[in-house]
């Protein structure tokens, strides 16, 4: 009876170590130096995972069919793009998205949380809008977090290979049965 606990209190202890204090890793992704700020004529999208849940599921984050990221445990990534809309889709266990109207020389924030899933961690996005608890938070867990960004040929081989799926997730969204569980962000969201 003594062996079994042990074997029991060991286990435990192996599974809990196995979640504190994992950050995500990927051959798509690298730290990086964090960017000062959005340029005039761009908008800056921080898309945020301050979890270390499922840390071994990166979630792929598309603008519509151009591949941005991978969403990592215990990091972010910063998306540079044109102002105007974009829709942004997120790819675990399950699919998620978000239209998000950007400005030019502003900043916006994505929580990309994690969830349980059937068979490995489902997604889902919070965007950080005006007034919302997590608003007077981000800047502290962009202190916590690592700052992450892909490697460009990495990312373009990525796109390459799944642009398919995301131009039929883009068209779900869009034009299909999803086009109602789509999250918004404004321009006012921008800081």
């Amino acid at each position: 009876m003594k062996g079994y606990r042990m074997v029991t209190i060991l286990m435990i202890l192996t599974v809990g170590l196995m979640f504190m204090g994992c950050a995500g890793k990927s051959g798509y992704m690298v730290t990086t130096t964090p960017v000062a700020g959005p340029s005039p004529d761009k908008a800056l999208v921080y898309f945020m995972r301050p979890s270390s849940m499922g840390f071994a599921v990166n979630f792929q984050i598309w603008d519509g069919d151009h591949f941005a990221g991978l969403s990592q445990a215990q990091s972010y990534f910063v998306y540079e793009c044109d102002p105007g809309t974009h829709l942004f889709i997120g790819i675990a266990e399950n699919k998620v998205a978000l239209e998000a109207d950007v400005a030019a020389g502003k900043s916006y924030y994505v929580g990309t949380n994690v969830r349980v899933g059937w068979a490995k961690a489902r997604m889902q996005l919070t965007p950080v809008t005006r007034g919302s608890e997590l608003w007077d938070k981000v800047e502290e867990y962009k202190k916590s977090l690592n700052c992450v960004s892909a490697k460009e040929e990495e990312r373009a081989k990525w796109e390459a290979a799944k642009k398919q799926v995301a131009l039929a997730l883009r068209d779900y969204f869009t034009t299909g049965e999803g086009k109602a569980q789509v999250l918004k962000l404004s321009k006012e969201d921008g800081r």
